[in-house]
């Protein structure tokens, strides 16, 4: 990959943003921390965007809005959801394009597929009981994230992107656990580094990825 000057210092301060969430967000006065939990996710908004990419920024951006309703007093759980939601939605249509572009993966790649559509369904099942009056934005977004994933697994896209989405499934998943079952409570740290990481890896990746 090349950066150029303005692309590392876009870079550089998410992390830094990313970064000092991780270690200081419950120190951090709020509505100070929701513009820290934002911030690092804005910034890969306008890395895509200077790359020419205005939908994946926006589906970036997205989710950034997703992270300030989590992290207001009161948290808007359902306005999170659906930030995310769409900005899933935003990566699904992106990794179509890829699939359609690239082609598959073949056989791989139908593996992949289907484990995570087992997984998903396993997740959404066992999840259900704890949803409450969420049940059927948690159930809906559970889909989009479970249909985003599978996209990537199968086409042939950038490997930083798959990953991405991988590691966007194990945050939503962890995060999932904590929020709706009161479970893993100690996972917060694995739910931002994952969380992050996913995000910069679609990010970089489809940012760099030529048709």
């Amino acid at each position: 990959m090349n950066f150029n000057m303005r692309d590392k210092i876009i870079l550089a301060a998410s992390l830094a943003f990313s970064l000092t969430y991780l270690l200081l967000g419950e120190q951090i006065a709020y509505p100070a921390n929701v513009v820290f939990k934002a911030m690092g996710i804005v910034l890969l908004g306008f890395y895509a965007l200077f790359q020419g990419k205005p939908v994946l920024a926006v589906g970036l951006w997205l989710g950034s809005a997703g992270d300030a309703f989590l992290a207001m007093q009161p948290q808007e759980t359902a306005l999170g959801i659906v930030s995310f939601g769409l900005g899933h939605l935003v990566y699904i249509v992106l990794f179509a394009a890829v699939l359609k572009q690239a082609g598959s993966r073949g056989l791989p790649g139908y593996i992949g597929a289907a484990a995570l559509a087992i997984f998903g369904a396993f997740m959404l099942l066992a999840l259900q009981p704890h949803f409450g009056e969420l049940r059927i934005p948690a159930s809906i977004y559970n889909a989009i994230i479970m249909i985003m994933a599978i996209l990537a697994v199968m086409g042939r896209g950038p490997g930083l992107a798959i990953i991405g989405a991988l590691l966007f499934v194990v945050s939503d998943t962890v995060l999932a656990w904590r929020m709706f079952a009161g479970e893993l409570a100690w996972a917060g740290w694995v739910v931002w580094v994952t969380y992050y990481l996913g995000q910069a890896g679609i990010a970089l990746g489809l940012a760099q990825h030529k048709p």
